[in-house]
């Protein structure tokens, strides 16, 4: 990977803190362009919450949940400097603008799918295009295309989860981000719509920074260059991915990889 342009991404010392509460510590990380970075790590590392650092949606009360949070270290997102002050609404604006972030559920507009995909065309300010030749253009098998034009008419309400999650990441990827964040964005997917889905993801090439904070490791070790280890709030390990599933550094990744529970 290139190292002539600054990261998009770089996290020294990190801290972040809620109350009395230390919810990341000494975060050391740094993300180039065009870089996949899995999170993984045990329920309440600090996974989803690392993604909400990078997004700064930590100021966000209803996204976060987090009551006056306090940032310590330095964090840079695409280059801008983030403290302990809340960032203006423009800077906000200006940085969602450039990311986009998959979670486990998503918001649709009360309007069909392809009424919500031609939304967001228009907001992007993209060329208005068909939904039928859109999902054509994708790179998924017959079946899948034909499963996604099945529901084109119908509400977000109406599709099956496991699709809707599909069309969440697609929908995502319309707005060109140079920054993507999937928090178990894969989750009740069957195998088939993975694959797919993860060809959509592979098609981006290196125009698109991916981090996917996921409990699939096999998922993890087949998207990533890298994986970074959390537990407790704190990096145990950031190592490029077979390394990681082969000859991980630490005791506590070996563990969690073998899905031993011995306090790690």
């Amino acid at each position: 990977m290139s190292s002539a342009r600054p990261p998009v991404i770089e996290l020294k010392n990190y801290a972040l803190q809620s109350g009395y509460s230390a919810l990341l510590q000494g975060i050391e990380l740094s993300v180039d362009a065009g870089e996949s970075l899995g999170l993984v790590g045990p329920a309440g590392s600090g996974k989803s919450l690392l993604l909400k650092v990078i997004s700064q949606s930590i100021w966000d009360r209803n996204i976060s949940g987090l009551e006056n949070p306090i940032q310590s270290g330095d964090c840079k997102v695409f280059g801008d400097t983030f403290s302990d002050k809340k960032p203006s609404s423009s800077t906000l604006v200006a940085l969602q603008r450039q990311m986009a972030l998959v979670s486990d559920s998503s918001t649709w507009l009360p309007v069909s799918i392809a009424q919500n995909f031609e939304a967001v065309r228009v907001v992007s300010g993209l060329e208005r295009l068909p939904f039928e030749e859109f999902v054509d253009s994708l790179p998924l098998s017959s079946r899948n295309k034909a499963q996604v034009l099945s529901v084109a008419e119908l509400l977000a309400s109406q599709v099956d989860q496991p699709v809707l999650q599909q069309l969440a990441i697609i929908r995502a990827l319309l707005r060109k981000p140079r920054l993507l964040m999937l928090d178990d964005a894969f989750i009740r997917m069957d195998p088939v719509l993975v694959k797919n889905t993860e060809a959509i993801l592979a098609a981006q090439g290196e125009s698109l920074t991916l981090i996917t904070a996921t409990n699939d490791l096999h998922q993890a070790s087949r998207m990533t260059d890298r994986i970074l280890f959390l537990l407790d709030g704190r990096v145990v390990e950031c190592t490029p991915t077979a390394r990681f599933f082969t000859n991980p550094k630490t005791r506590q990744a070996e563990s969690f990889i073998a899905g031993r529970d011995d306090s790690f």
